[in-house]
């Protein structure tokens, strides 16, 4: 009987500490959303970093056209985060806005300029995990997994990119779901300097135009290289990894064709974002 006693009280003195022991989540959402806030390599993205100091030349038949974004502003982003133990899934967007502005010249007209308003909606996940301790400043919560970024026209939205597919004589690899498809932030896909890589894109766009925008250290800072279309959707570039060893990022952007060679034609995109290291092999 004393030994069943010493038991029931043992029982409940355990249970007691555990009951105490209720996880802050509100707490714990605010220190993954401050780390999140604080983090402007990861959780930024616009399609400002698209060649806005050199542009680019593109004959159609007669007509030459000469576009660029312009500087973007933001809205202040939404971040929820589910939080669920020691793990939370952060889910973070926000809008971007701007123009997209284009000299054309068209034949039998002066030269012109065409200015389109641009309102786009970029998107990435996060996995965040509690790997110190709740008493530390960030509740011991780090950065673990990061998705790529989606972007698209808020206007007219009718062109998508289904899928996309990075080869060289290195590597393969493939991406059909950009915001279920998570790289670590110490480990991403990373190339080789110099690296000749092929980017196949495959589209809903028939009637569209597709370009991957990259950095680089000296000018124009943003180097930007048209596909080549091959029907049914498909477009494909071929395109060399920077030379200098860094965190890297390249946008595929997709347009319908109207947005750039049709004067009251609206903004009309679909871009992924796609972080990568350049990197000596091991």
């Amino acid at each position: 009987m004393k030994q069943t006693l010493l038991a029931a009280l043992a029982l409940a003195f355990v249970l007691a500490v555990v009951g105490c022991h209720k996880q802050d989540v509100a707490a714990d959402r605010a220190a993954i959303m401050s780390l999140v806030e604080k983090d402007t390599v990861h959780f930024s993205a616009s399609t400002s970093h698209d060649s806005t100091t050199s542009g680019g030349y593109f004959a159609a038949g007669e007509t030459l056209i000469f576009w660029w974004r312009g500087p973007q502003t933001h809205d202040t982003a939404v971040i929820n985060v589910e939080i669920n133990g020691d793990s939370a899934v952060v889910s973070w967007s926000r809008h971007n806005f701007g123009y997209l502005h284009i000299l054309a010249q068209v034949p039998d007209t002066t030269l012109q300029l065409w200015n389109k308003n641009l309102v786009e909606t970029v998107r990435l996940n996060a996995i965040f995990r509690r790997e110190g301790k709740e008493s530390d400043t960030d509740r011991g919560w780090r950065l673990k997994m990061i998705s790529l970024a989606t972007g698209t026209s808020d206007s007219v939205n009718t062109v998508r990119i289904d899928s996309l597919r990075i080869q060289s004589s290195l590597r393969e690899l493939t991406i059909r779901s950009p915001l279920t498809t998570y790289f670590q932030p110490d480990s991403l896909f990373w190339f080789t300097p110099g690296e000749e890589v092929t980017v196949t894109l495959y589209t809903n766009a028939t009637g569209g135009v597709a370009f991957l925008h990259t950095f680089v250290l000296v000018w124009p800072f943003y180097v930007r290289v048209p596909f080549n279309y091959l029907g049914d959707g498909v477009f494909q570039g071929v395109w060399h990894a920077q030379i200098v060893p860094s965190f890297r990022f390249a946008i595929f952007d997709l347009m319908t064709r109207s947005t750039i060679y049709t004067p009251d034609s609206p903004y009309d995109f679909n871009g992924w974002l796609f972080p990568y290291r350049v990197k000596t092999a091991d």
